[in-house]
């Protein structure tokens, strides 16, 4: 599995016959990787904090944060999954001969246990982010395909089965995400934030 950080949705994602499963944007190998200031654009600038989070996401970290941006909503995991190779040359090699992008193909299968001789670290990640610029957000999102954002043009509305929180793209689909917050200040936080600045009309809200 390749994942790539898509120049249009900025999220990571296995591409799908060249294009990506969330935004049907172009998403390949082949297209250059989008600059640090492009994907800043795309996030704008921090807000603050609106809660502690929990989302399943594949293999990486579940706990996390969920900020909000000048353009969205950013999840930033406690953790960051760090690999520790047990050839520190072939780990250098492969970090330049392919580029940080390109690289993660190799890291999610060493992530998901096909490659034995590598092992997993986990590295806690500081919880502040008061006092990061966008390029400080974009280089974060970047290294990290743990790191989710959704950017607020993306949010057509959202709904809430069950306690969790699922936001809804303008093709009527789901993000592949659910999101729950760990209390009720979170809750009241993101309610807040979609009625104000997403999307004001919720759906099949419980």
């Amino acid at each position: 599995m390749t994942l790539l950080l898509c120049p249009e949705c900025c999220q990571w994602r296995e591409p799908v016959e060249g294009r990506c499963p969330v935004c049907a944007g172009s998403l390949d190998l082949a297209i250059p990787d989008p600059s640090l200031e492009a994907v800043a654009s795309k996030i704008g600038e921090l807000r603050g904090l609106l809660g502690e989070a929990e989302m399943q996401h594949g293999d990486f970290p579940k706990q996390g944060r969920l900020w909000a941006t000048s353009n969205g909503l950013l999840f930033v995991p406690c953790e960051s999954r760090v690999i520790v190779f047990t050839d520190d040359k072939r780990a250098k090699g492969t970090m330049s001969s392919r580029g940080l992008r390109r690289w993660f193909g190799g890291w999610w299968s060493r992530l998901s246990g096909c490659d034995r001789e590598a092992r997993f670290a986990c590295e806690h990640r500081p919880g502040e982010l008061v006092g990061h610029d966008s390029l400080a957000l974009a280089e974060l999102l970047q290294s990290d395909p743990g790191i989710l954002f959704w950017s607020r043009g993306t949010i057509a509305t959202w709904r809430r089965p069950r306690g969790q929180w699922e936001l809804i793209r303008p093709n009527t689909f789901s993000w592949p995400e659910r999101l729950a917050m760990r209390d009720r200040d979170g809750d009241r936080a993101l309610q807040t934030w979609l009625e104000t600045t997403a999307c004001p009309l919720p759906v099949n809200v419980r």
